[in-house]
């Protein structure tokens, strides 16, 4: 399959586009908190669902990124194009299924019941997320085979 191809030739990219996007939270949260690794690290514990589907979205988000940088230059039959339904997943799920810090920015939008909804909902719009982004990867042309 092309995908597992990309990562084998393009493993930095991969590698640190996930581990990027993995360790983005705790890098937002330390803006507001000197604890903010703290604070993540004993949330990545106490919250297990959250947990797989957050290093689920971070080891798909690394292998898109991968999967893109190899379709760029050597796919010849990929739709380019289809990318940035990936990037929106992304955003979709990092800001809504995983950010907690980036909660208190939307609150400023919504009212307390539009957060709570959201908190509540936050491991439903990780895996949509994850969704989105298989779907890009499929469009890429990630689990055709080579």
């Amino acid at each position: 399959m092309r995908i597992i191809t990309a990562v084998k030739e393009k493993p930095f990219h991969a590698l640190l586009s996930s581990l990027g996007i993995f360790l983005l939270v705790p890098v937002i949260q330390s803006i507001n908190t000197t604890l903010a690794f703290e604070i993540w690290y004993k949330t990545l514990l106490d919250r297990p669902l959250n947990s797989i589907l957050y290093i689920a979205f971070s080891v798909m988000f690394g292998m898109l990124i991968s999967l893109y940088s190899y379709s760029k230059n050597k796919c010849i039959d990929c739709k380019k194009e289809d990318i940035n339904a990936g990037f929106g997943g992304a955003a979709l799920g990092f800001v809504l299924g995983i950010c907690p810090a980036c909660f208190s920015l939307i609150g400023v939008l919504l009212p307390l019941g539009g957060s709570i909804f959201l908190t509540t909902y936050a491991p439903i719009f990780t895996v949509l997320s994850i969704t989105i982004i298989l779907f890009s990867i499929q469009r890429l042309g990630g689990f055709r085979r080579n």
